[in-house]
């Protein structure tokens, strides 16, 4: 009778492990800027009422590639950086990690907030006689006025 050892299993290290995570909830936050960025909004220009409408300005947001870049710069910068600072005594592999996933999210979060505040700037600028405001974004305007076509 034969007995064989068998071949050890690499084992899967909390490195990879955090890696893995680091690209799975990087594509999450992707996702959840798309979402964030794809927004409209038609306020009604001042002067309009619930009977008479003098025109509205448009808004349509669409995702920007500058916060998808910066996202995955984020995730890469700490990829790599951690694959560097594997073994270190200080700053080791896994902060590294997470500081990397932390400006994953960091971003995600600011594209939501940006989200939420240039929805209500739209209304508040258009409400205040500014028919092209500052938009952060890919933002296009266009001012829609009534037609009085018999």
């Amino acid at each position: 009778m034969t007995i064989t050892a068998a071949a050890p299993q690499g084992r899967e290290t909390l490195f990879t492990k955090d890696a893995r995570k680091l690209v799975w909830i990087t594509l999450l936050c992707l996702f959840l800027q798309v979402l964030g960025q794809n927004w409209s909004a038609g306020p009604l220009l001042p002067g309009s009422t619930a009977d008479v409408s003098l025109g509205s300005v448009e808004f349509q947001a669409r995702p920007w590639i500058g916060w998808v870049v910066l996202t995955i710069g984020f995730a890469v910068a700490g990829f790599v950086v951690g694959v560097a600072r594997r073994g270190a005594a200080r700053w080791d592999q896994d902060r590294v990690l997470a500081l990397g996933l932390a400006g994953v999210v960091g971003v995600t979060v600011l594209v939501w907030v940006l989200f939420i505040v240039q929805y209500k700037w739209a209304f508040w600028a258009v409400g205040h006689g500014v028919l092209h405001p500052f938009m952060l974004g890919d933002v296009s305007i266009a001012v829609e006025y009534p037609s009085h076509d018999g």
